[in-house]
Formats: C-alpha cells, structure tokens, sequence
C-alpha cells in the first residue's frame, strides 16, 4: 500500500469516528482532510463516500435490486449514473462507499461534456434499464449544467430505438423529482435520502468486471 492509501485509509477512520459521534459533517470533513493535507481526490472521497454508521444503514435499507424495478416507475438521475459508467468504462478511479453506493471522484461543477465514452455509456445504461423491465423511465438532467437539452434530446432518440416506454429531460430540482419515482437510480446522498428506493445501477453494472475501484468497505 502506498504511503497515500495509508494516509487515506486513517484519514477515513478518523472521519467516521467524527461522524459516529455526531460532529457535523461538514466540519468533520474539512478537519480530517487539512489533517491529513489530502489533495483533492481524496478529498472528495472522504466527502462523498465516508458515512457515519446510521447513515450507511439507512442508505441500505432503501437499496434494491435489479428485479425490484420490474414494473415499476424508474427515475433515473442522468449526470449522476452516467459519469459513473463513464469512469468506468474509461477506468477513472471510483469507489465502493461505505454505504456499499458507487460513486465517481471526477470532479464536473456544472461543466460536464460529451466525450468518445458517452455513446457507449448510454448504451450500457439503456440495455441495463431495458433489462430490468419498468413500466416507464424518466432520465432527468440537470439544466444548469451547459447543454443538458442536448445530451436529453439525444437519450430521448436512444430511447426510441431501445422500444424503451420513457422520456429524458433537461430540469430544475433533479433531486426533489425524483422522490415521486417508485424507484430512483443514483448515488447522491440526498436522493437517497429523499427517494423511496434506490437503484445502483453502476454497482449492477460492475459485476464480474473489472475495474479501478477502491473499496472502502474493507477498511
């Protein structure tokens, strides 16, 4: 392991003992990482996959699997699942959160663009939602993020091909709509929170391949 991963690995630790104990999480974060002088990967590693453990036992009870969907209403958060298949396929680093979630480190902010990897990563998520079977499929985009109406208008077309029964959108408050879904695809902390059950759709994906993956439930 090298001297990093080791720096990483107390550094996690220490968060959720911070969290454990109830210290908001925010200032938890921020205090390890400074500790630690983490660069900014792993900063964003301890932000979204450290989780105190209430929080992972409340993320997993709301997961589901695959056969769950099955005739069911499917939100799908776009950017969220789609960069996450992206960093897979291109093999960027993700990570296997404490939660058991897949969550991507790649910091976007609002300037997400369509590579060489988007086609096939769409393709990978249609034959994947298409497997699963739901009665309709409604994958949102945030519009704040710079031609979000185009990347919807192109999943639109793919659904069309895909005999998918569904819609893609270009939208405001991707998080609060998709708690009306029966089942919501995505890894955010506060979807999940909200949603009624969650798809990970990125962690089905992952099965029997490989991939750049820490694995931050056997520390």
């Amino acid at each position: 392991m090298s001297d990093l991963m080791v720096k990483v690995s107390d550094a996690v630790r220490n968060l959720r003992y911070l969290l454990n104990r109830g210290y908001p999480r925010d200032s938890a974060v921020n205090f390890v990482a400074n500790h630690y002088r983490l660069p900014l990967n792993q900063r964003h590693l301890l932000a979204r996959c450290v989780f105190s453990r209430r929080e992972v036992a409340k993320h997993r009870r709301k997961s589901v699997r695959a056969s769950a969907v099955r005739g069911k209403h499917l939100g799908v958060d776009g950017y969220n699942v789609l960069i996450t298949l992206e960093s897979i396929l291109t093999r960027k680093q993700v990570v296997r959160c404490d939660d058991g979630y897949v969550r991507y480190l790649r910091a976007i902010f609002g300037k997400y663009r369509v590579s060489p990897a988007t086609p096939r990563a769409l393709t990978e998520l249609l034959r994947i939602i298409a497997r699963a079977k739901p009665s309709y499929v409604e994958l949102l985009f945030d519009k704040q993020v710079s031609r979000s109406g185009e990347l919807a208008g192109m999943v639109r077309r793919r659904l069309e091909q895909t005999k998918l029964k569904g819609d893609a959108l270009a939208t405001g408050g991707v998080d609060l709509k998709l708690r009306s879904f029966d089942v919501a695809a995505s890894s955010d902390r506060a979807i999940i929170g909200r949603a009624k059950a969650i798809w990970d759709i990125p962690a089905w994906f992952l099965k029997g391949r490989t991939a750049k993956i820490v694995d931050l439930t056997v520390l």
